[in-house]
């Protein structure tokens, strides 16, 4: 059974999906709800999005919208993971509009995956597709931390972020942000 490791790799490949929909912004939502004892993981982008038929598939390992092979595991070992961890996986897309995912995880579970390298995720998607933007926010109780490409671009006017000195700040700055979360 292929299993990911940690949830970062998860996100790293549901955005791949999102970034083959034609998605020009992709946001990843994780807030961790302490008193709830739940993990709530949103991926929201603004690709073509699924009719309900794909939907309704979508689940299934052996359904894919891609020509270079014929199964699709993104999906399904997310929402495998989720189910591990005493949680589900929702899925919301409207066509031409965008697709939604929200996976819910107990915190508490032993099998609930680590965050993982969510610094070098983003990085990696940056690096990789400096058209798209990417939003990632983390919650954990009354902290946030907060990142947005959009915001970096404005401020870089004729600096393209995957510039290696820009990469090279903004994982420090992502690593700086995270940990203060990781320490509470």
């Amino acid at each position: 059974m292929i299993v990911l490791k940690d949830l970062s790799l998860h996100l790293l490949d549901l955005a791949q999906n999102s970034l083959r929909a034609g998605a020009t912004l992709i946001g990843f939502f994780l807030d961790e709800r302490i008193e709830e004892n739940l993990l709530v993981v949103e991926i929201k982008d603004n690709g073509r999005g699924m009719t309900p038929e794909e939907v309704a598939q979508v689940m299934d390992p052996f359904f894919t919208t891609r020509t270079t092979r014929r199964v699709g595991l993104g999906v399904p070992l997310f929402a495998a993971a989720a189910q591990r961890c005493g949680g589900e996986l929702t899925i919301r897309s409207t066509l031409n509009q965008g697709t939604h995912l929200t996976a819910r995880f107990l915190l508490n579970h032993w099998d609930k995956p680590p965050l993982g390298d969510m610094a070098g995720t983003l990085i990696t998607l940056i690096a990789g597709h400096p058209g798209t933007d990417f939003v990632y926010q983390h919650r954990r109780g009354k902290v946030r931390y907060y990142f947005d490409t959009r915001k970096i671009k404005e401020q870089l006017k004729d600096v393209p972020i995957c510039n290696p000195t820009i990469l090279t700040y903004l994982e420090e700055e992502i690593r700086t942000g995270l940990a203060q979360i990781e320490n509470l």
